[in-house]
């Protein structure tokens, strides 16, 4: 029998953590609703605490990662079928892209959904972008503020209290006023579920500019393979349903 010979085949991958990112948005922000369910238990409400903070952090991560991704095949990287070249970029691309690395989301965001369809984002989705944008900044650079509580002894538990009335040095209402998010050391899976939400329809509307399809899995409570279709009409309450736990018969 004569020796089979193998060619080597050279094959490019761009790479991105985009679902990697999306996938544990999703398990955390479920787990922490999982956990608020029973907040009389006091470590259930400190974890739910924690993976709601961890998952809102992890969508804004995604979208980066993703707008990142698109941004190299369509800008950057002249192998990539989408690749523009730049002489059949205008003037305000060209702007753009010269301080890519220093733009916001949703000016990345804008960039490439005009580069496909001389539009932008909506004044709404921008708005509540820029929001988000500034929560994972004071959650990410750890931003400082200060309370004024006043106090009273709890009368059954020993060295216990509980807080009358509180001042905020922040207004909150006037930082997030679209997404109503809560302060950073109060953020749960309500606020978790707000940001993974506007991240879906911003991955929706990337889709459908882009003509890619884009997918993650889920690890809780089950393994889920997941897919968003931009060409597709779409329900975004679906994407915040419980995975079926039970078995396929």
């Amino acid at each position: 029998m004569d020796d089979m010979t193998k060619e080597d085949v050279l094959k490019t991958e761009i790479r991105s953590l985009y679902a990697l990112h999306l996938g544990m948005a999703f398990d955390e922000m479920r787990e922490a609703k999982d956990l608020s369910k029973d907040a009389s238990n006091g470590d259930n409400w400190f974890k739910a605490r924690r993976l709601s903070l961890s998952s809102i952090l992890h969508a804004f991560c995604s979208l980066e990662a993703l707008l990142n991704y698109l941004g190299y095949r369509r800008f950057f990287y002249s192998e990539a079928d989408e690749y523009i070249q730049p002489e059949k970029r205008d003037f305000l691309l060209n702007r753009l892209l010269k301080s890519w690395e220093k733009l916001r989301v949703n000016e990345k965001a804008s960039a490439l959904i005009w580069s496909y369809s001389s539009e932008v984002l909506s004044p709404n989705i921008e708005g509540r972008l820029i929001e988000l944008n500034n929560l994972r900044n004071w959650i990410a650079h750890g931003k400082t503020y200060h309370t004024i509580s006043l106090i009273e002894q709890h009368p059954d538990i020993p060295y216990g209290y509980y807080i009358v009335d509180e001042e905020i040095s922040v207004d909150w209402t006037k930082k997030f006023p679209r997404c109503k998010f809560k302060e950073p050391h109060a953020l749960d899976p309500e606020d978790a579920q707000t940001a993974l939400r506007l991240i879906i329809e911003l991955f929706n509307i990337l889709s459908k500019s882009t003509g890619q399809n884009f997918f993650y899995t889920t690890l809780y409570p089950i393994s889920q393979p997941c897919g968003l279709y931009g060409n597709l009409p779409v329900n975004i309450d679906n994407y915040f349903k419980t995975p079926k736990t039970e078995p396929l018969t």
